[in-house]
């Protein structure tokens, strides 16, 4: 099983157990890059966006397992020198799907704005140079030095939009995902949510938050089931989705 997965702290739990396993090969990418392999034959599953289950037709994703904030998500950010309603251009995170359109949903939602919209790759200082707010997502966006701006998480800001979870990646496949690679990922999920301490070192060392950061992080901050909840909270996005014209029509993947 060859799996194309983010490159970020919030998966670990998902995928250490299958490193160093001989039948499966794992290939870390950035969210926007992976629907691409999917779609090419290098991965047969990849840990990719919600936004990406939601747009492409014929998507099929794991049962039980996410990345998903049941409140803050603490690594996506929106950083603003002016006040949220008051975002007239706003700068996208290059590595990001799902956080892009989650930010400019919010902002209409919740402050009015409908801003300018453009890509760049995520520096914070650069972005801020031509717009006045910016997305940041993963490490970049958990450790990035907010002071003096405006910050919104974006999980929380979900939260108290629509009282639902927020799905941010999905383990996804095209119509031949095969069951028993979903129930390969499914025990990966599981081993991970139940053994934190076993790696929870190794990921510090990583990241440098510190340990209790990192376990915070991993252990409450970070969801990795796919509820009946969830999947209300996928839905609600992918209404809005169409609503805001980023997708033609609500559409949600089939879960296997």
């Amino acid at each position: 099983m060859r799996l194309g997965c983010v490159p970020y702290v919030n998966a670990t739990p998902l995928v250490r157990s299958l490193v160093g396993d001989p039948s499966v090969e794992i290939v870390y990418r950035h969210p926007s890059q992976l629907p691409a392999m999917l779609d090419s034959g290098e991965a047969d599953v990849v840990l990719a966006s919600s936004f990406e289950a939601i747009r492409t037709p014929g998507r099929k994703v794991v049962d039980g397992v996410s990345i998903a904030s049941l409140e803050r998500a603490d690594s996506v950010r929106l950083f603003s020198k002016v006040s949220f309603d008051r975002i007239e251009r706003l700068a996208l995170d290059s590595s990001s799907l799902t956080s892009n359109h989650l930010a400019q949903i919010v902002l209409g939602e919740a402050f009015g704005v409908r801003p300018e919209a453009a890509i760049a790759e995520p520096s914070l200082d650069a972005m801020l140079g031509d717009h006045d707010a910016a997305v940041l997502i993963g490490d970049k966006g958990m450790t990035t030095d907010a002071q003096g701006l405006h910050v919104l998480d974006l999980g929380s800001a979900w939260r108290e939009l629509t009282g639902l979870p927020f799905v941010w990646a999905l383990w996804i496949g095209g119509g031949d995902l095969d069951p028993a690679w979903a129930g390969t990922l499914r025990s990966a999920r599981e081993w991970g949510t139940a053994h934190l301490e076993d790696f929870v070192e190794d990921v510090n060392a990583r990241c440098g938050w510190g340990l209790n950061a990192v376990r915070q992080y991993l252990g409450s901050t970070m969801n990795y089931e796919l509820t009946e909840g969830h999947w209300q909270g996928l839905t609600r996005f992918a209404e809005f989705l169409a609503a805001y014209g980023f997708v033609p029509e609500v559409r949600l993947p089939v879960r296997v």
